[in-house]
């Protein structure tokens, strides 16, 4: 079982490909399908990203009906796939408010940021996610702070530095 912070580091590469087309496969103790799911849901998500500007039009309230429609998927395949445990009332609070409020308000910008923005400005911000949920990770103790964790948050500093250098060298070129 590959651990959380790994994980989301992995599944956050989709900035990364978003900007500059191209998948890094971190080295380590991971297996081969975890790196193939994780790097599956970059391509996924960034092409989604991107594809998504052909559809400016379509309100991006949209979302609230395509996620219940995700939620009631995801609902079926754990029924049928998996064994129940029944979150406390706690638990349950939790959840809805994390999908009303941040995480709902998050696929709403981004879903607006994709269809209107910029989208290689957008990809450039995006390397703050993965930094702040590996932080937060290891800040609430599902995670330990080591060096591979360290040097993986320089590398995603170190990304969004070049994307950022590769833009502006880019602009200059074309306003010359």
């Amino acid at each position: 079982m590959i651990p959380p912070a790994e994980a989301s580091l992995l599944a956050y590469l989709w900035p990364l490909l978003m900007v500059l087309f191209c998948a890094l496969a971190p080295g380590g103790a991971l297996g081969r399908r975890q790196v193939a799911a994780a790097l599956a849901c970059a391509l996924i998500w960034s092409g989604y990203a991107v594809a998504n500007r052909r559809y400016g039009e379509v309100p991006s309230t949209t979302m609230v009906s395509v996620c219940g429609a995700v939620a009631l998927c995801g609902a079926l395949c754990h029924l049928a796939l998996e064994s129940t445990v029944m979150p406390s009332a706690g638990e349950w609070l939790a959840a809805l408010l994390l999908g009303a409020g941040p995480t709902g308000v998050a696929f709403a910008a981004w879903d607006h940021g994709t269809k209107h923005g910029r989208l290689a400005l957008l990809g450039v911000l995006s390397y703050g996610t993965p930094l702040m949920a590996t932080l937060l990770l290891v800040w609430f103790g599902f995670a330990t702070l080591t060096w591979t964790l360290a040097g993986a948050a320089a590398l995603i500093v170190g990304g969004a530095g070049l994307a950022m250098t590769g833009r502006r060298t880019s602009s200059r070129l074309h306003s010359a």
